[in-house]
């Protein structure tokens, strides 16, 4: 009985003759089935400087299949998969696309991208078997909806997040909760509004947080009418019932109507009224600390339940107001609560892109017009650029996509017309076409459950056989460690001494 040679991946060159071979072999196969259909201007030639690696299989000493990876601007793209008939009904396809995938990870790629032929089902297939998903043409190929038949696949989770309107029905918003839960989500974004009749965000959040398990509370709390110290109180205390997975959405109020409601002080303007935010979250940041972790004893043998040592004044005093402290909540699980703060999409001088940089753990961008926001890219780009001039690139970001006008949207490519398809395609490729780190699903709340199980489907299974070292990732329980956040020391506490150098 005859035995197959063993198949090897090796790493190669560009231009090494065997593999040049094979994409010679692949461009006498294909290149027929195209031979009666119109072709407009190519993409440009492989430039060999933007190749990252190239991957060789080898029966014995028989080149049977090649695959490469290149840059294409910010995309990372998958090029030349191709298995020689002496190397097919073997998986190779599904080995090669792995080993590329695994150079894509080591380089840093969070997606990866490719372009393949309409006339090419047995491509299709294989893609599509092995979780790429089917996105709009892109780069080069972003003008051709005739030929090209384009793919993307996330290698990264990707850090979903869904925004919840004000709501007066809270069985039913926690019933969202639960749904956005189950699906996977990372966080809820709850909205709060003063003058609708709305329940308002902490008590929606107070109430989903004994009834939901891994999903975090972000809370949308105003700042402009509410005393700060409730602001942090309210917010450390949902911490606690919500077993470390609270986050605060800072948010302003500049109407007149509102205003007039709280009868306090008159409406601000933005400038003014974002500077008393950035203030507000320092003043909070200072009170979450204000106990040290192990300020309770509760030692009954003498009654003492704290050791008043480490409870501390905060002593805030800012050209808007004074506070003494301490809290009165005990530093919750997260010690720092993660404090999102928004920016426009559509204004390069919103305010609030200042106290995001200084501020924020994480930053939404709104999104414009549009399933995904007029100039989305730019804006992400404009937050990244002051994240960075500040020292602070780590900051995750995330942008919105409206997933009820996505919906109703026009299907971008022939083959993407079914639109939890195109939805998926979307969020597999969001990254590298927005420059976000995750995304911010918004619009009908159905839809967004709905967007919700689709952004589950897409996310990335854990590394392959190719990786042994690889293990997954852990999934954090807090919400900090769900962004990626240590867990902050108390800054009053007092810091272990550094041992002396001898």
């Amino acid at each position: 009985m005859t035995t197959s040679p063993t198949i090897t991946l090796v790493r190669a060159g560009w231009n090494d003759p065997r593999v040049v071979a094979l994409r010679a072999a692949m461009d006498a196969e294909v290149a027929p089935r195209y031979a009666d259909v119109p072709r407009g201007e190519g993409p440009p030639p492989v430039d060999v400087a933007d190749v990252v690696a190239t991957v060789l299989a080898l029966a014995g000493d028989e080149p049977v299949g090649t695959a490469a990876l290149k840059r294409t601007g910010t995309y990372a793209e998958v090029k030349r998969v191709f298995v020689a008939p002496a190397g097919r009904n073997r998986r190779l396809g599904a080995r090669l696309l792995a080993a590329v995938e695994h150079v894509a990870r080591e380089a840093g790629y969070a997606e990866v991208h490719l372009q393949t032929g309409y006339l090419q089902p047995d491509a299709h297939r294989l893609y599509e078997r092995e979780g790429w998903r089917p996105v709009a043409p892109f780069g080069p190929y972003e003008k051709d909806t005739v030929i090209s038949r384009c793919y993307a696949k996330s290698l990264t989770p990707l850090l979903v997040a869904a925004a919840l309107p004000a709501v007066t029905d809270a069985d039913a918003a926690v019933a969202s909760l639960r749904a956005l839960d189950d699906a996977g989500v990372d966080l809820a974004l709850l909205d709060d509004d003063y003058l609708a009749g709305a329940i308002d965000a902490p008590t929606v959040a107070a109430i989903a947080a004994s009834r939901t398990a891994r999903i975090g509370l972000v809370l949308r709390v105003r700042v402009t009418h509410t005393e700060p110290f409730h602001v942090a109180k309210v917010v450390q205390t949902l911490d606690w019932t919500s077993g470390g997975r609270a986050g605060w959405l800072v948010g302003i109020s500049l109407s007149d109507a509102e205003a007039a409601a709280f009868g306090r002080r008159s409406a601000q303007e933005p400038q003014e009224a974002w500077a008393e935010a950035s203030d507000v979250v320092e003043v909070s940041r200072r009170l979450w600390d204000s106990w040290e972790d192990d300020a309770e004893i509760r030692d009954v043998a003498t009654g003492r339940f704290v050791d008043k040592d480490k409870i501390h004044y905060v002593d805030f005093e800012g050209e808007r107001f004074s506070v003494k402290g301490p809290s009165i909540v005990p530093r919750s699980p997260q010690g720092q609560v993660p404090v999102v703060v928004e920016v426009s999409g559509a204004d390069p001088g919103d305010p609030a892109l200042a106290v995001a940089v200084r501020d924020a753990d994480l930053v939404r961008v709104h999104a414009g017009a549009g399933p995904a926001g007029a100039g989305l890219a730019d804006a992400v780009g404009r937050v990244r650029a002051a994240l960075e001039a500040a020292g602070r690139p780590d900051v995750p970001v995330l942008a919105d996509l409206d997933v009820t006008a996505l919906a109703a949207a026009e299907p971008p490519a022939p083959h993407a017309a079914n639109p939890g398809e195109r939805l998926a395609g979307v969020l597999a490729g969001w990254r590298t076409e927005t420059g976000a780190d995750g995304v911010v699903l918004t619009g009908a709340v159905a839809d967004v459950e709905a967007a919700a199980r689709v952004a589950a489907e897409v996310q990335p299974e854990p590394a392959g056989p190719t990786e042994p070292e690889a293990a997954p990732a852990a999934v954090g329980h807090t919400l900090r460690e769900r962004l990626g956040l240590s867990r902050p020391a108390s800054r009053y506490a007092a810091q272990p001494e550094q041992e002396t150098a001898r």
